[in-house]
C-alpha cells in the first residue's frame, strides 16, 4: 500500500519526508502537503480570530449599553433624592408651622 501524505499524521509525514532526498518527488509532495496543512491551519485561525473580534464587539456594545443604563439610573436616583430632600424640607416647615400654630392656640387659650 502506497503512502498517502494527505491522510498521514504529522509525525508520519515528517518521517516520510525525512527519508526522502531533498528535491525528490516524495520530498516535494511532502512539502506541498505541509504547506497545505499550514495554510489550512492559518485559515482556521483567521476565521477564529474574526469570530473572537465579533464577540468582543458584541461585548463592548453590551458594556456601553450597561454604562448608559447605569448613568440613566444614577440620574433617576439623583432626581429621586432631590424630590425626597425637598419633601423632607416641606414636611419640616409644615411641622414647624403646626407647632407654632399649636403654641399660638395654647397661648391664646390660657391668656384670655
Amino acid at each position: 500500500m502506497a503512502f498517502d501524505p494527505k491522510s498521514a499524521s504529522l509525525k508520519d509525514l515528517a518521517g516520510w519526508m525525512g527519508d526522502a532526498q531533498i528535491g525528490s518527488i516524495n520530498y516535494n509532495i511532502g512539502m506541498a502537503e505541509m504547506t497545505r496543512r499550514q495554510t489550512e491551519a492559518q485559515i482556521k485561525s483567521s476565521e477564529n480570530q474574526v469570530l473572537a473580534a465579533k464577540a468582543e464587539i458584541k461585548a463592548a456594545d453590551a458594556a456601553v449599553r450597561a454604562a448608559d443604563a447605569a448613568a440613566r439610573g444614577t440620574d433617576a436616583a439623583e432626581r429621586n433624592a432631590n424630590y425626597l430632600w425637598w419633601s423632607v424640607i416641606i414636611a419640616a416647615i409644615a411641622a414647624i408651622a403646626s407647632a407654632v400654630s399649636a403654641i399660638v392656640s395654647a397661648y391664646s387659650t390660657f391668656h384670655h
